[in-house]
């Protein structure tokens, strides 16, 4: 962004006195050889005058000012001024040129016999374009105001920020509504950085070994920009460059994760940990809170980091807060050369992914979405992949361009967005002022490319039956291409465009988002019609439930369209129009209410959950299964309950992982029978996708049952069904892949537990 005309770190004069004001006198320090150096003044220069201490400033304008409107004293109205309008000391950032602050509402509240002054959040604004007039010892700042919501006459701002013998003094700022002055506000500076967080770290006892957190020079690893300056960047570094004081609790909390058979995390369990561990920061929401968890393995081997977004279990999941916990994976293999104090190329590689893991993840929970996903694929910045920008742009080329910072757009949203959208606990994930879906999202084609994607499903869901869409991509070329296989939203490779009934047009975005290794799928050449399918790669992903809530929860036309990015590729998918049926009885009109909460919306999400946060969630999809027997509804509900029955679930208590529910494979065997019935009857390749994903999950469940014969049995009646449909080779020999070869080999508690390095 550029910044003309921004005034210095010191003091500038008006225009019509262009003498510099000099330093104070020294004989030595990094002004000691230059003009204004003790002893080595010119002759002609006259010396300051006696107020010179007192115009001389040592400290930038920009910063944080909090201060209250002039007339009751505390009670009334309170202001947080944001400052961007030159170079701050210490920090390798870009001035934004930009003012922006909160207001709020205080009063004095009696508790429990004592008066506290209580302070209540009322909303923010922004000056876009400031204009900034330096004098001799004060910085006078106007400009037009934006409120970020509601409805405001046209207001003005005026700013007059003073300083004394080097230091702040403070700054008065006074607001024009309609053309009435208000009362000013007298803020006092409070920090060189334009918000402050706290953040909470825990660590699993597996991996609760140094380092701890990240610590990188810039110069460790050769892949560098050739001008980048050597220095050391850690989370709290790196924040502090985007204008935010991170504070990391010095004292963290050791969880013991060594329970028999628990080998990896799922996310309903890092959700249902933030629930019962997040208690350093307990005193309500929103607030600038965030709790960050060092584990060993997640489920799904290749991600390294995940941000849950997810509610919070003060007064229960499903009343809010989101975007307050993100997990880093430390035995992914990412990080097994990682050492405190790197001295080859690998180490040093691993502790630079170790503090870009830590910065990503984090950087979610401020309401930030990947890069591309906000059009911005060849952004440098810490929300972009690597390997994504290093596949459009050539090897190494991130990395040989990043300068360690999140882009320009982000810091201005970060620094100055919308309070709400910002603080954790406020807004939902990717409802800031990133979520507007590009012009045409739904119509306009994507560039050419030799790969094709196409969505499809059936063409009617019965009300309230969780909608999922069958992604493929086929290869169009003569040549062998290689994609990566992760199509659901949450690894961020694909994003979707939702058209509801009343032609809105809204992102998807996933609850969770996965930062893993890519799963690369080789697609052979295009064969015409005698393909074996050995050309395409399909996954069936479920969309029922979002970041906004349940995508499809009214009757209706919906459009649905996807755009693939990933390996050098970008592809949008074609329209694919479905409808939702209104509810036919009584009994499902008034189940509604029941079903449509955000506790049963995250129980489909992660696919299961046995956390007491969700259970109403659970109660409602087990009553959904009863109530609605082999019908749609029915059948993935009762999945739904399977998948949470059927597995271990393991909690946190007094700071030690142990299990909460041991696997029912014959209870979850027993709920998903009358969909495999269902499956097995119907016909049409719309539910040939569904077929085998639920044939895969029995499979898991048979073999947990220690019945091995019977998970062969349905495997081979899946092939000897699909083969009878009229699928292809290719698909069916990766069907008979799912007959397992050992008592374990299907669970997802079977990796084992790496030791950490």
């Amino acid at each position: 962004m550029d910044t003309p005309n921004v005034p210095g770190t010191h003091y500038n004069p008006v225009p019509s006195n262009p003498t510099d004001i000099p330093f104070p006198p020294s004989s030595s320090g990094p002004h000691a050889s230059g003009p204004h150096a003790f002893g080595a003044q010119p002759s002609t220069l006259t010396w300051p005058s006696e107020d010179w201490w007192r115009c001389w400033r040592s400290a930038p304008v920009s910063g944080r000012y909090e201060g209250n409107q002039a007339g009751n004293g505390p009670v009334g109205s309170a202001l947080d001024l944001r400052l961007d309008v030159d170079p701050r000391q210490g920090v390798e950032s870009p001035v934004l040129n930009k003012v922006s602050g909160d207001l709020y509402s205080t009063r004095w509240v009696k508790t429990g016999g004592v008066n506290q002054l209580v302070k209540t959040y009322v909303e923010s604004w922004i000056v876009d374009t400031p204009v900034v007039t330096m004098t001799r010892a004060d910085a006078h700042i106007t400009g037009t105001v934006r409120f970020w919501k509601g409805t405001h006459p046209a207001s003005t701002v005026e700013i007059t920020v003073s300083w004394s013998h080097g230091a702040i003094t403070g700054a008065v700022v006074t607001f024009t509504a309609g053309g009435v002055a208000g009362q000013p506000y007298a803020c006092a500076y409070r920090s060189g950085c334009f918000r402050d967080m706290n953040l909470e770290l825990d660590y699993c006892t597996s991996v609760d070994v140094e380092p701890k957190a990240p610590v990188y020079s810039t110069h460790l690893h050769n892949n560098r920009p050739a001008d980048l300056a050597n220095r050391t960047i850690t989370i709290e570094s790196a924040y502090r460059d985007a204008g935010v004081a991170v504070t990391i609790d010095p004292v963290h909390t050791v969880i013991d994760d060594s329970a028999a058979g628990f080998a990896s995390w799922n996310v309903g369990e890092l959700h249902d940990a933030m629930e019962t561990s997040f208690g350093k920061f307990n005193s309500g929401w929103p607030a600038w809170n965030l709790w960050g968890v060092q584990a060993g393995l997640f489920d799904t081997a290749g991600v390294g980091g995940i941000m849950f977004d997810a509610a919070a279990g003060f007064g229960g999941a499903g009343r809010g807060p989101d975007r307050q916990g993100f997990a880093v994976f430390r035995n992914h293999s990412w990080f097994t050369n990682l050492v405190s104090n790197p001295t080859t190329q690998d180490q040093a590689w691993a502790m630079r992914h170790f503090l870009y893991t830590w910065v990503h993840e984090a950087g979610h929970a401020f309401n930030f979405l990947h890069a591309w996903d906000k059009a911005r694929p060849d952004s440098l910045s810490w929300m972009n992949y690597d390997w994504k920008y290093d596949q459009r742009n050539g090897t190494d080329t991130f990395w040989g361009n990043f300068r360690f910072r999140f882009d320009d757009d982000e810091l201005l949203h970060m620094r100055h967005g919308d309070r709400a959208s910002v603080i954790m606990g406020g807004d939902p994930w990717a409802s800031g002022g990133h979520l507007e879906s590009p012009a045409g999202a739904m119509t306009v084609s994507g560039p050419g490319s030799d790969i094709e994607l196409t969505l499809s499903a059936k063409s009617h869901f019965d009300y309230m039956e969780p909608v999922s869409i069958e992604f493929r991509l086929r290869n169009t070329s003569d040549v062998p291409v290689v994609v990566d296989g992760r199509l659901d939203p949450r690894f961020g490779n694909t994003t979707v465009y939702v058209q509801k009934p009343d032609g809105t047009v809204v992102l998807h975005e996933s609850v969770v988002c996965f930062y893993g290794l890519p799963e690369p799928v080789t697609l052979e050449p295009a064969a015409g019609v005698t393909s074996d399918g050995s050309d395409r790669y399909s996954q069936l992903v479920q969309l029922a439930f979002g970041v906004q809530g349940f995508a499809f929860d009214e009757p209706g036309q919906y459009l649905v369209r996807a755009i693939y990015s990933t390996e050098g590729i970008v592809q949008a998918s074609n329209t694919l129009p479905l409808r939702v049926g209104f509810p036919i009885t009584r009994e499902e009109d008034r189940f509604a209410p029941e079903f449509f909460t955000r506790e049963v919306g995250l129980t489909l999400a992660f696919e299961g959950s046995m956390s007491p946060h969700l259970s109403k969630g659970l109660d409602a999809l087990t009553e959904a299964a009863e109530r609605f027997g082999g019908e749609p509804l029915g059948v993935k509900a009762a999945t739904a309950v399977a998948q949470s029955v059927g597995d271990d679930f393991y909690r946190r208590k007094e700071d030690k992982m142990v299990k909460h529910h041991s696997a029912d494979p014959e209870r979850a065997l027993a709920l998903t029978d009358a969909g495999l019935a269902s499956y097995q009857k119907g016909s049409g390749a719309a539910n040939n996708l569904a077929y085998r994903k639920l044939v895969e999950l029995r499979t898991e469940l048979h073999v947990k049952a220690d019945n091995t014969a019977a998970a062969k049995s349905e495997v081979e009646t899946l092939a000897k069904d699909l083969g009878s449909r009229g699928v292809n080779p290719t698909v069916l020999a990766q069907v008979k892949d799912l007959i397992p070869s050992t008592p374990a080999a299907r669970s997802r508690r079977s990796a084992p537990r790496k030791p950490a390095k």
